[in-house]
Formats: C-alpha cells, sequence, structure tokens
C-alpha cells in the first residue's frame, strides 16, 4: 500500500482533501531514483507524502512536515532559527551528500534539524538531480519520496548506503491554464524557555554555595529583601533578561503564486515563491538597522514539456533561489549562551546617567549585545537548470527507448560582519553616597567585513536506455545507465563521481517479481587503483492476491504482496583533500613546540616542517549489506491497508583510527576502514479509510523500532570489561553509575573519592566499580539506555460538506536527555562562579532537604558534581501534538459567482501541544539554543 492524497469532489457543493491508498483509485507508477514503475511490481520499501500533507505545515522548509508521518524516518529539531554562515568554512563534500562534517565543515544548509533513516542520513535527490537543498516552501513542492532499500538506491553506487530523500517539485500539467495564489500569515511563540532565579533566591543560593565552598558570603540578610522588593534597582536589580531580549510574539509570512497547463505538444509549470520569517529578538526602534534574526527568501521555479515529435520530447527545468539571513552582530548563539548565564541581579539595564550597566563578570550588556552590537548577513543564491532529453525507439526495436538529462547549477553564499559594540559602566556609589561610573568594556567601532564563503558549480550529465516488453505471461525490463556529477569548489580541484548502472527486471502474470542490478561507481578522490568498486543489489516479491486460490477472496482481499531486498552498497565519506593517500607535511607557525628549533645561546630559530600523519593502507567508502523483507497488504475495499518492514543492515569499513595505536612517533594515526556496525528495525503502518455520504474520514498511524550494534571497534586494551564499548549501541555515553547523593559526613568519608577532593554530604556518590577505593577513569563504564529507539505517528481527519479537520501526534520512546550538554541550571559555574541559576536548583541538598533533594549541594566552581554521570540523565520520551489544520471549501457555485475556479480558507498550527517525561526543558531543543517555536497560521489559497 502507498499513500497518496486526492482531491475528491463531493456531491456537486464541496471538496475535501483525503488520503486513500493508491491502489484503490488507480494509481499505477511511483518515483524511484531516476525512474518511474509499476506500483504492482515494486519490491523495495519506500514511503511517499504529497503536496496537500506538506502544506498543512507552516514552515519555511519541508522537513518538518515529514516528522511523524514517514516510519523510520525521524527528525530532531535542534534550533528554532536557521543560523547564518558569514566565514569560509565549507568542505567540498557538503555538496557532493557525503556524510555530515564535523569540525570546521558544515554539512548543508540544514542548520535546524537532525534527521535519520534508519539510523542514516538520507541523500536529498531534486528533480533528480544529488543536492542538499533543504529551504523550499512546501508549496513548490509536488511529492516527497523516502527509498530505503539497497535495490531502491544502488544507482547510486559509492553513496547508496544512506537511503534517499526523493524530492519531486510542481510539473506541467495539460489542459486550460490554472493560476493559483495562497497567502498565510503565522505567529511564533517562543516554547519552554527556561525559569531564572529572581534575583533575591539567586543571592540567597549563592551565599549558600560560596559557604559550602568554604568562601564568605556575598550578601548581607537586609539584601535579599533589597532585591525582592526592588525600591533600588539599580543597586539591586532584577531585570528579566529573558523578557528585555527576546520578545512574545514574531511574524512569518509565506506568499505562493503558481500557474500549469498547455496543450498536446508543449506543457508548463511556473511557482513563485516569497517567505519572510522574523526572529525573537526585540529591537530598538532608534537602530537605523536591523538587529533581529530574520530570514527573506525568493524562489521561482519553471518547468516545460515540449512533446517535439510523437517520439521525441524535452523537458527544461529553471530553478532559482535568493536567501537573505540576519541576526545581531554579536552572533545569535553567543547572545543566547550569554541570556543563560547572566543572573537577573547581575546589573540593571542601564545606569542612571543612560550609560549602558555592566559588571566585571559580565562585561558585555545583554540589552546592548541585542540590539546595539551592529549585525551580521549572509546571502544564498543559486540557479538549476535542467535539460531532459526522451527518444522512443519502439519503431526500431520494440520497447526500446533512450533518455538523456544534464544539470548546470551555480551556488554562492556571501556573508557580511557589521559587529559593533557598545561601552558599559558599573555603577559604583561611594561612602559618602556619590556616584561614580567604572568602566567595563570599551567601545569597538563597527567592523565592514564581507567575505565570501563560497562558489561551487556543479554539473551532472547522465544518459541511459531502457527496454521494457511484454510477451503474454511475461514481462521484462532492463535498463543501462551511466552518469557522472563534477563539483568544483571555490579553487579547490573538481570532484568527480561517476556511476554505471545495469538493471534487469522480470514479472509473470505480475505474481512472480525477480530483480536485479549492478553498478560500478567511482570518485577521484581515492588512491589510484581503489578509486572504484562494484555495488548490486536483488529482489524478489510474490503478489499471493493474485494467486487463483485467492482470487474469490476479493471481498475482503484486495493486496497482499511479499517483497524482499538485500544488496551490497557504499557510503563514500572522504571529506578531506585530493591527497590523503599521500604524506603532507605542515610548515612551521613560528611557535617554540611547532616546528621551530632554538640552537646554541643566542637562541636562533631553525624553522622547518613536520609531517602531518602516518598514512592509510588503504582509504576507501564505507560498505553496508542491507537486507529489507517487507509486505504490503489491503482490506475490504481498500478501507484497512498495512505496510510493514523489517530491516538488518550490516555496515562495515568504517573509517576510524587504531584505537590500539599510541602515539609514541608524535604524529597522528590515519583513518581507516575498519570499523564494524549493524542496525536493525522494523516498521509498520496501518490506515483505516471510510466514506458514508459527505463524510470522510481516516486514521494512520504508523510505528518504527530500530537497534543499533557496535560490532569492532578498534578501542584501546581496556583495563576492565565494562570500560569497552564494542558489542553496545552507537552513540552510547559512557560515565559514572551515580548512587545517590552523600547524606552524612560518616558516609562520604567511608566511600571512594576522587584524587584531590573528598567529597561532602550532598555531593552526588559515584560507583566504585573496581573497588579500589578511588573513583577515576577506571570506574566509568556505559550509563546510556541501551533499548531500542521507537518512533510512532498518529494521522486522523475528517471532511464533511466543505469543512476537513485533520492532526497529527508524533512520539518517540526509549530516548534519553543528557542534563549536562550545556544545560544543567544549577548555576553558580562559569563566570568566576556567579553564573544564573535556575528553578531546578531549589530542590538541591541540604540538610532540612537530606531525604527529598533531587539535586546536588550547590558550591562554586565545583566540578566534582558535573562529571559525566547517571544522575543527570532524564527522560527524553515524548509526544506532540505536532500539527492541526482546519480548512474550509466554499461550494463551487459560490467560487463561481466571485469568477474563482476554488477558493479555500484554513488555519494550522505546529508544536501546538507536547507531553513529556521530564519537565525541564524541550525534549528536542537544548536550554541555551534558539527556542522551539508554537506557530498558529491562517491562510486562503485562491483558484483563477
Amino acid at each position: 500500500m502507498h499513500i497518496r492524497t486526492y482531491l475528491i469532489a463531493i456531491g456537486l457543493l464541496s471538496s475535501c482533501w483525503l488520503t486513500f491508498p493508491a491502489s484503490s483509485y488507480g494509481q499505477d507508477s511511483v518515483a524511484v531514483l531516476y525512474d518511474i514503475i509499476p506500483v504492482k511490481t515494486f519490491v523495495g520499501s519506500r514511503a511517499t507524502l504529497q503536496n496537500s500533507q506538506l502544506n498543512s505545515t507552516p514552515a519555511t522548509g519541508y522537513l518538518p512536515a515529514l516528522t511523524g508521518r514517514i516510519p523510520g524516518f525521524y527528525t530532531q529539531q535542534t534550533s528554532g532559527f536557521r543560523q547564518i554562515n558569514t566565514a569560509v568554512n565549507y568542505n567540498v563534500d557538503a555538496f557532493l551528500g557525503n556524510r555530515p562534517i564535523t569540525g570546521a565543515g558544515v554539512p548543508s544548509e540544514n542548520t535546524e534539524y537532525n534527521i535519520s533513516l534508519r539510523g542514516q542520513t538520507p541523500i536529498v535527490v531534486i528533480d533528480g538531480i544529488q543536492r542538499d537543498i533543504f529551504s523550499i516552501d512546501p508549496e513548490n513542492i509536488e511529492s516527497i519520496t523516502l527509498l530505503k532499500d539497497a535495490l531502491s538506491t544502488i544507482a547510486l553506487g559509492q553513496r547508496s548506503s544512506r537511503g534517499i530523500l526523493l524530492i519531486s517539485t510542481k510539473t506541467p500539467r495539460a489542459g486550460k491554464t490554472n493560476i493559483s495564489f495562497s497567502a498565510q500569515a503565522g505567529l511564533q511563540e517562543p516554547l519552554f524557555l527556561p525559569k531564572p532565579l529572581p534575583s533575591y533566591q539567586y543571592a540567597y543560593l549563592l551565599n549558600e554555595a560560596l559557604t559550602n565552598s568554604g568562601y564568605q558570603p556575598a550578601y548581607q540578610e537586609s539584601e535579599f529583601d533589597a532585591f525582592r522588593l526592588g525600591n533600588t534597582p539599580y543597586s539591586y536589580p532584577n531585570t528579566d533578561w529573558y523578557k528585555n531580549v527576546l520578545r512574545a510574539h514574531a511574524p512569518l509570512m509565506r506568499y505562493n503564486l503558481g500557474a500549469n497547463g498547455g496543450g498536446k505538444t508543449a506543457q508548463y509549470a511556473i511557482a513563485l515563491n516569497y517567505t519572510e520569517q522574523k526572529g525573537l529578538f526585540n529591537e530598538d526602534p532608534g537602530v537605523a538597522y536591523n538587529t533581529n534574526a530574520s530570514l527573506k527568501r525568493y524562489l521561482l521555479s519553471t518547468n516545460v514539456h515540449i512533446n517535439i515529435t510523437e517520439r521525441f520530447s524535452l523537458g527544461l527545468q529553471i530553478m532559482g533561489r535568493i536567501q537573505d539571513g540576519n541576526e545581531p552582530g554579536v552572533g545569535m548563539n553567543n547572545l543566547l549562551q550569554a541570556l543563560k548565564k547572566t543572573p537577573n541581579g547581575s546589573y540593571p539595564n542601564k545606569n542612571p546617567n543612560g550609560s549602558w550597566s555592566s559588571t566585571n563578570y559580565f562585561k558585555d550588556n545583554l540589552q546592548a549585545m541585542a540590539t546595539h552590537s551592529g549585525y551580521r548577513q549572509d546571502n544564498m543564491k543559486d540557479v538549476m537548470a535542467n535539460v531532459d532529453l526522451g527518444y522512443d525507439l519502439n519503431n526500431v526495436v520494440k520497447g526500446l527507448s533512450i533518455k538523456a538529462t544534464t544539470n548546470v547549477a551555480v551556488q554562492s553564499l556571501t556573508g557580511i560582519v557589521r559587529e559593533r559594540k557598545e561601552p558599559t559602566f558599573r555603577m559604583v556609589i561611594g561612602p559618602s553616597g556619590d556616584t561614580t561610573y567604572t568602566s567595563i568594556a570599551n567601545a569597538v567601532a563597527q567592523k565592514n567585513d564581507f567575505n565570501t564563503v563560497f562558489n561551487a558549480r556543479f554539473w551532472f550529465g547522465q544518459i541511459g536506455i531502457n527496454y521494457d516488453r511484454t510477451w503474454q505471461k511475461h514481462h521484462l525490463n532492463g535498463s543501462i545507465m551511466g552518469d557522472q556529477r563534477r563539483t568544483l569548489f571555490n579553487y579547490d580541484l573538481p570532484a568527480v563521481a561517476t556511476n554505471l548502472t545495469g538493471k534487469l527486471f522480470y514479472d509473470y502474470l505480475g505474481k512472480y517479481l525477480i530483480q536485479g542490478a549492478l553498478n560500478t561507481s567511482g570518485y577521484n578522490r581515492y588512491r589510484p587503483g581503489y578509486q572504484y568498486g562494484v555495488f548490486y543489489a536483488l529482489g524478489v516479491g510474490w503478489n499471493v492476491s493474485e494467486e487463483p486460490f485467492l482470487k474469490d477472496q476479493s471481498a475482503w482481499l484486495n493486496l497482499l504482496k511479499l517483497r524482499a531486498t538485500y544488496g551490497k552498497t557504499g557510503n563514500g565519506v572522504d571529506n578531506s583533500g585530493y591527497y590523503d593517500f599521500r604524506s603532507t607535511f605542515r610548515s612551521t607557525d613560528g611557535r617554540i613546540g611547532s616546528g621551530v628549533y632554538s640552537a646554541g645561546t643566542s637562541r636562533s630559530e631553525l624553522r622547518g616542517f613536520w609531517e602531518n600523519t602516518t598514512l592509510p593502507n588503504v582509504r576507501t567508502w564505507e560498505g553496508a549489506h542491507k537486507l529489507n523483507i517487507g509486505l504490503d497488504a489491503s482490506f475490504f475495499e481498500n478501507k484497512l491497508s498495512l505496510v510493514s518492514d523489517i530491516y538488518y543492515d550490516r555496515y562495515f569499513d568504517l573509517l576510524q583510527t587504531r584505537g590500539k595505536s599510541i602515539e609514541l612517533i608524535g604524529i597522528s594515526y590515519p583513518f581507516e576502514n575498519i570499523g564494524r556496525t549493524t542496525m536493525k528495525g522494523a516498521e509498520f503502518q496501518l490506515t483505516y479509510q471510510q466514506q458514508k455520504g459527505e463524510l470522510s474520514y481516516f486514521v494512520t498511524g504508523n510505528f518504527s523500532i530500530e537497534q543499533s550494534k557496535i560490532t569492532f571497534f578498534d578501542e584501546q586494551q581496556q583495563h576492565y570489561p565494562w570500560m569497552q564499548v564494542t558489542g553496545l549501541p552507537i552513540g552510547v555515553r559512557m560515565g559514572y553509575i551515580a548512587e545517590g547523593l552523600f547524606q552524612t559526613s560518616e558516609e562520604a568519608a567511608k566511600s571512594a573519592s576522587t584524587d584531590g577532593y573528598e567529597p561532602q554530604p550532598g555531593d552526588i556518590k559515584y560507583r566504585d566499580l573496581n573497588n579500589d577505593g578511588i573513583i577515576n577513569q577506571f570506574d566509568q563504564t556505559p550509563i546510556s539506555n541501551k533499548k531500542p529507539r521507537l518512533y510512532y505517528g498518529l494521522t486522523v481527519g475528517f471532511c464533511y460538506k466543505g469543512f476537513s479537520v485533520s492532526a497529527l501526534f508524533q512520539g518517540v520512546e526509549n530516548r534519553q536527555i543528557y542534563w549536562g550538554d550545556g544545560t544543567i541550571q544549577s548555576g553558580f559555574q562559569g563566570f568566576g562562579g556567579y553564573e544564573q541559576a535556575y528553578t531546578p536548583v531549589l530542590s538541591r541538598w541540604t540538610p532540612e532537604t537530606a531525604m527529598s533533594a533531587t539535586y546536588p549541594r550547590v558550591t562554586i566552581g565545583n566540578t566534582y558534581n558535573y562529571a559525566t554521570s547517571s544522575f543527570w540523565l532524564r527522560s527524553g520520551d515524548y509526544l506532540r501534538l505536532k500539527n492541526v489544520q482546519i480548512a474550509y471549501d466554499f461550494p463551487k457555485q459560490l467560487a463561481n459567482l466571485l469568477k474563482l475556479q476554488g477558493l479555500q480558507l484554513f488555519a494550522n498550527a505546529i508544536n501546538v501541544a507536547t507531553w513529556a517525561s521530564f519537565k525541564g526543558q524541550d525534549p528536542e531543543v537544548a536550554i541555551g539554543a534558539y527556542p522551539i517555536q508554537r506557530v498558529v497560521n491562517l491562510g486562503i489559497t485562491i483558484h483563477l
């Protein structure tokens, strides 16, 4: 069963958007990579969403619309706003679709979501061209298909193991010209903002932390009341920095204009989109420039299909995009981190004389950072042009055809940094009551830096020949296809990837299916002699419902198909330069210990070169053997349908350094293809739909379970077996096992301790795994959850007389949050120990709360309690009401009276409600990042 959305006319008065299985309404083909094949003979694993399902989500891109709708696909939102880029830190492989780059490289323009398809980051293919473009308005997309198995992705060769996110933009349709226009406006509201302590509580706890650490208190008892009453706000402020820096709402606007039509000879589709998103930072009306975060995007797409002759067709497509980003000059992330760490009582917004206030520990004023620090901008421009040619050679050889595609694309990103800094002062009241102002931070003049972050040029060419023929009960389809993709990034040498793929599909009466594919794939950056590899995939299927013994059961059984695929796939991950297989040397930077030898009594510097790293034996792509077994079924005239898959993927030749190697030679060891892991799981999707008169309704649920395992990791020989990661899930967290809090001095004295620190009552008690009386690295062990991860989604909807309502619930189980990844809200750590504290610290340990405390005692700058341990693990399970839409389609007669073909009013929302096991923060976006938002949106769609 494959899902497709249709516009169904109910009577003569109204229409509704409904979701039905493709088989029940005649969809007989499915888009796969570089091809379209019959649904009946498809034996792989896929899931498809159509345009109307994407448009119900108010967002600037399409990724939020996929969340919870597709089994096996998971998105985690890590930021509520796109991050701009003004620095030259891109790597060419970011554009080739290799694995996400760590370190300085940026993998793609997606900075808001982590995406995973069966544990891997899928490759994005847009209209047959591999491009990591995520900021496309959903209105411009006709469908999105996730291809999950080896046979469906094998044509990518060295990059075929990760699955494919296949996007098809709007295509031309023959007929009378149809013009549509939609306008949407929404409000963004930040969610799960942390709750900082008011200044009087912070002052009280700061005294407690200082006392616990052996220091004198910072405040007298009378000063607590001064903070609490607010009578002297300049000396004892209680500044709500979150309110000062962030606004309660921000607008989001989207406008789309489209047209399509044409005759028998030529058809066209044109789409124009404008999107504008404002950020949540407050602005100063007196500042002439924009300091808020913002996004503006213009997108133009044209698609023309021409039947030059009955056998010869031509397709032309051009897509252009201009995208402008803006954020405060100090940088959005820097501002948010400062906001997280600055106490409410640190300083007032401004001093009595109107100058910006600050302290010795918090030198930069938050309000000045938000509204007077200048601005940063980036500007993305790209153009992509496709030419598709097809020729039917049926008159030469029956069933024979050829096709060719070429694509040329240019993309550039430039950045402007106009950062500045306001001077800040600390107000000092002398013994006689006189007021002076001490300079804390000096003014910094506004920069005017311009960077060309990157210029990239892409070329893709493909040619293929296809043979499709049916003889009585036999059907045969075969193809041979070759392609090459070239990327020229800045001033680097071209990166060239090539593929040659052959496929052969056979079926007997559409019942018994046998399919196979063979691919040879190359990449010019590998060592000569090791640049090419061979990959293969096989598939079988059985349409059981076509058997004679089930033909009489068609009243209740409409479809029953068993399918399976297996293949050897690859993942090209070389994200370095051309010559990784050769020794490279680094020149000195002039520092002692960096290639400089000081000689003689005068210590003259002798400069030189030194080797970067040892050479790998052979460094190539990673590989995977992938098995997928599936079942498709539908019952009772397709009212009830089921799709299920189980998979087992074995990854090998993974790049890693040898952990058993020691660096006695003084240089780094290379990455080598030595690692092995596995990923296994199961996916289910069940749909029920019904139509009774003018009422139509449906419910669709999906469920996925996945489990990873490290089968070989060349780790160092560990002293104890509990320190090993081999055999554990990927990404397991190592740390100490916490056994609660010490309650008495006697208990702490009798327990194991760390070198140089004696635990006190209220400190975390760590388990001494080797019983040597010392807590150290030998007591660290896996502490995170080893259970398989569960993902699920539920979509419900109904339509009645033009009114339609739908809702999407999405959730995760067996997930954990580590409350130490920059999110521990204890305070009193950074900034000399004066960092802001938040409400969870109120449950700290004290002698009075010893039995009920859920937080360790507060201290100044004490790192003992914040070592990685199970104490800070929290459940990351959650359920979201992710999306709701209400729409009304006006009756056709009424629309016609207005000289319209159709008129729809709608309202939708995203992140409507969340139920999470852990209440301390959003289950996806960490504290200190741009907050996740609820968006409530109103819109209108007009068809002319």
